[in-house]
Order: C-alpha cells, then sequence, then structure tokens
C-alpha cells in the first residue's frame, strides 16, 4: 500500500511540474524575438516612391484566431497598407484561415448557429474585413486546419457570399466545387500569383497528385513565356524551410510538449522530416528551380522568415508569413540560409518597381516597417 501511496505521489508531483511547466512556458533555446538581418547580395538602399510601385503584395498568414472586435492589429494594419493604393495592392492569406477544425458544419436537424460555430467564422470574418475596408484584391488559400473540416466547400461559399454582399475582391484559390484543387494563377503588373493547395498534396498519393504538380510546371512555364519580367509568388501553406518549431526548432516548453504529446498517439505529416512533408518538398523544389525570380511563400509556422538557398535549389526565395495572431505566434532562430527572421504578430510587403523587388517587414509594435531591403533577383 506504501509503495502505491507512493507511485501515485510522485506521478502527481510530475503531472503537477508539467502543468506548471506548460501554464509559465520557459523559453529554453534562443529566439528571435527581435529583428535578425543577415543580408548578402541583397541591398538596404532606400524605398522604392510610392509612383515606383507597379504592384504591392502583402502577404500574412495563420490569422485564424483574428478578432473582429477588437479588430486585429495585423489585420488593421494590413488593410492600411492595402488602402494607400488599393488599385495596385493585392492581400493574400496564406492559410489557416479559422482555427482550430476550420469553418463549422451544422448537425443535421441544425438551424441556426450555435455560440461557438458564430465564433469560429467571426475568425474568417475578421481577415475578410481587409478586402471590404481597403478596396483592394484579396486572395486566400487553404491550410491543413482549414482542412480539418473535412472539407473546405462552406469556407469557400461563404467567401463567395462575403464578396458579393460586400462588394469585396475576395475568393479562397485554388478551390473549384467537386474536382481536385490543381493550382490555380493570376497576373498583374509585375507579380505573377499561383496558388497551390499544399494539404491537399500532402495528404494524397502520387497518383493523385500528378496533375496538380504537372499543372503547377505549366503555369509557371506559361507565366515566364507571358510575363517575362514579372516576379512570380507561389502561395501555399506549408513552407520549404523554416528554422520554427515545424523545422523542428522550438523555443519554448509548451511547444516542445505539444508536438512530443501528439507524436506519442499521431503520425503527424506536417512538420520537415516526416516522409510525406519531404516528398511535397522536393517535388515542389524540382519545379521552382527551373525558373528564375520565383519566391515560394507560405505560413505553418507562426514567424516572419525568408531564406534564400543554394541557387538551383527551389524557389530563388523561401519566405515564411505566419504570424497573424499574437497568441499563435511561435519561436524562431536562423540557418545560413536566414536573411531574416522575427517572432512578432505582423506581416511581409512586396513591392515590384521597374527596378526591382523591394521586400518590407511590419510588426504591430512599430509604425514604420522594422525591416526592408532590395531582393538579389
Amino acid at each position: 500500500m506504501k509503495i502505491l501511496k507512493r507511485i501515485g505521489l510522485s506521478l502527481f508531483m510530475i503531472v503537477a511540474i508539467l502543468a506548471l511547466l506548460f501554464f509559465f512556458n520557459p523559453q529554453y533555446a534562443p529566439n528571435h524575438d527581435t529583428p535578425y538581418l543577415s543580408l548578402q547580395a541583397e541591398a538596404t538602399a532606400s524605398a522604392p516612391a510610392e509612383a515606383e510601385v507597379l504592384q504591392r503584395l502583402l502577404i500574412f498568414g495563420d490569422a485564424g484566431h483574428s478578432t473582429v472586435d477588437p479588430w486585429q492589429a495585423s489585420m488593421k494594419k494590413v488593410a492600411e497598407r492595402a488602402s494607400v493604393s488599393p488599385d495596385k495592392s493585392l492581400v493574400l492569406a496564406l492559410g489557416d484561415n479559422i482555427y482550430m477544425r476550420g469553418y463549422p458544419m451544422k448537425a443535421r436537424g441544425q438551424l441556426d448557429w450555435d455560440e461557438g460555430q458564430l465564433k469560429s467564422i467571426s475568425f474568417l470574418d475578421s481577415q475578410l474585413r481587409v478586402a471590404r475596408e481597403s478596396g483592394a484584391a484579396m486572395f486566400l488559400v487553404p491550410g491543413n486546419h482549414d482542412w480539418y473540416a473535412t472539407e473546405i466547400e462552406g469556407q469557400a461559399n461563404h467567401i463567395a457570399n462575403y464578396a458579393r454582399e460586400h462588394n469585396a475582391q475576395v475568393s479562397l484559390r485554388p478551390h473549384q466545387a467537386g474536382q481536385s484543387p490543381l493550382p490555380e494563377s493570376a497576373d498583374f503588373p509585375g507579380i505573377s500569383l499561383v496558388f497551390v493547395d499544399s494539404e491537399w498534396l500532402i495528404q494524397n498519393d502520387a497518383e493523385t497528385t500528378a496533375p496538380a504538380y504537372a499543372r503547377l510546371d505549366e503555369e509557371l512555364a506559361r507565366i515566364r513565356r507571358d510575363h517575362p519580367d514579372n516576379l512570380i509568388v507561389t502561395a501555399q501553406h506549408h513552407p520549404m524551410e523554416t528554422m520554427g518549431q515545424h523545422g523542428g526548432y522550438m523555443t519554448h516548453f509548451a511547444y516542445w510538449f505539444i508536438i512530443n504529446a501528439i507524436d506519442l498517439f499521431i503520425d503527424m505529416n506536417q512538420d520537415i522530416g516526416h516522409p510525406d512533408y519531404d516528398n511535397y518538398v522536393s517535388k515542389i523544389s524540382a519545379i521552382t528551380s527551373k525558373y528564375d525570380r520565383v519566391i515560394h511563400s507560405a505560413g505553418h509556422d507562426h514567424s516572419l522568415q525568408l531564406f534564400k538557398p543554394v541557387s538551383g535549389v527551389g524557389a530563388t526565395y523561401n519566405l515564411v508569413s505566419g504570424a497573424g495572431n499574437s497568441n499563435k505566434v511561435s519561436g524562431v532562430w536562423h540557418n545560413d540560409n536566414t536573411r531574416f527572421a522575427l517572432s512578432q504578430e505582423g506581416f511581409v510587403e512586396l513591392e515590384a518597381t521597374p527596378r526591382g523587388v523591394y521586400l518590407k517587414v511590419f510588426d504591430i509594435n512599430n509604425v514604420d516597417p522594422v525591416a526592408g531591403f532590395w531582393l538579389d533577383l
């Protein structure tokens, strides 16, 4: 009996210690909570004048906990930036548009949304408000949490209805009801966007996804033929490279505990290093490496990062912009490819001009950009 009591007490103490560690979430690895900059061939010359800008692209992701009242700080700031010149501004949301399980579905016989469902929908509406307030065109791509709803038809329909009701230029891409989400593209002065459903690619087999990879290659080739000087930005949820938790770098105890606890029970293919994820990285990299002036933009990790991989290995730059909510921001570090890293709520802006592409990074704590430089393209 005494032995059982001792075991019980020991288990209680272990659980209590873990609970305290989880609550206080101590940091045990370095983290860039102030801007980290490591430029090489990038230029720190002055930003372009507004008249020079052919197209502005504002990129955020993982904003699926955004509040409507008060309006999420990063969403308000994105709208302000897009409102400067809405006719030449584009807004890109990189998935996980609704935490935790995507757009809700009504139960059999349910007539009205319940309180929890309405709250989930409000997370999406906070982001859609950017298009309504700014007048700029906006695109959202799906992430893994959006797909946890089993299908994303509800979210696509809600976005389409919002666009009609508010006369807003906003859509979910790629998406066609009842069909495989093959990559889609859109061309603008100075910038061409290619929308990719990375969660669908990771979850499905080679035969199913082969047409999507082929379409991606076709779209990149078409853009280079028809718009040879355009910057190409591929938009998807999952990054090629990251120095955050989905790349195995965890700065705080809670992240480490959650990831390892989940791994005990579920075969998670949401992290770099899993065969399904690595297959996706390999195929995307093989395609994008054939074309110049390509930026692979993604969210998934809740930080702001920019990488320049070795020439000929994937896209020209790999961008991570998944810090749409402060309560989801996670730690980040750097590697030899890193040009910028920051663990703060914010977003990235690209300005395409006749003399190149200028990158700006905004967080919610400063009025002006916390970083800005010309990309080496």
